[in-house]
């Protein structure tokens, strides 16, 4: 084989070389991060995953504001103030992403679609309540008085919490494909229902 030839060749192998990788690319990317996922499975997912971030945050901001007021000093207020907006922020974005998700094209579907979204209604009025909670306070507020005030906020997080495991269990019972895209996604272990 000629050098010349043989340069052909390697021009020639490369495009080919990099076909293929593209489309190796391609088959992982629609079949191998699905796995040939069904689209309950998918939604189940992205639903888990966002309400697995907002737990971990909500939790976070909870912690970090029972320890700002465990030792208060000079800023305690606006720390705590700080966690709340913080907290509400974290509980608006995911009533956002709930309320964004489409639902599988099934009747099932559109059921669970409409249980997410009055779910996203309800963190979307706590989170009014937590505002209007937070700018109520007087500016010169003392740590006794915010506690006071803000006291009424923990419930009612925690109420939320409560809501979201009880909707994510209900729409599983709703129906077996929706309860196999629950069991099937990663994402939502801690949230699956133990009943078959």
């Amino acid at each position: 084989m000629s050098p010349r030839s043989g340069r052909g060749t390697i021009s020639f192998v490369r495009p080919l070389a990099s076909a293929l990788v593209a489309a190796t690319a391609l088959v992982l990317v629609a079949a191998g991060c699905g796995g040939g996922a069904s689209d309950e499975e998918k939604w189940a997912g992205s639903v888990c995953s966002d309400v697995a971030t907002w737990k971990q945050q909500l939790q976070q901001q909870v912690d970090d504001a029972l320890s700002t007021l465990q030792s208060p000093g000079v800023g305690t207020v606006d720390a705590v103030k700080t966690n709340v907006q913080q907290a509400a922020d974290s509980t608006k974005k995911l009533a956002s992403d709930l309320k964004a998700l489409g639902a599988p094209n099934t009747d099932a579907g559109a059921q669970a679609k409409q249980q997410l979204d009055s779910l996203a209604t309800q963190l979307e009025n706590t989170v009014n309540h937590a505002k209007q909670t937070v700018a109520g306070l007087p500016a010169n507020a003392t740590v006794s008085q915010t506690v006071s005030q803000l006291s009424t906020l923990g419930p009612a997080l925690q109420s939320l919490v409560t809501n979201t495991k009880t909707t994510l269990a209900s729409i599983q019972s709703s129906s077996s494909d929706l309860k196999k895209g629950f069991d099937k996604a990663d994402s939502c272990k801690q949230f699956r229902s133990s009943k078959g």
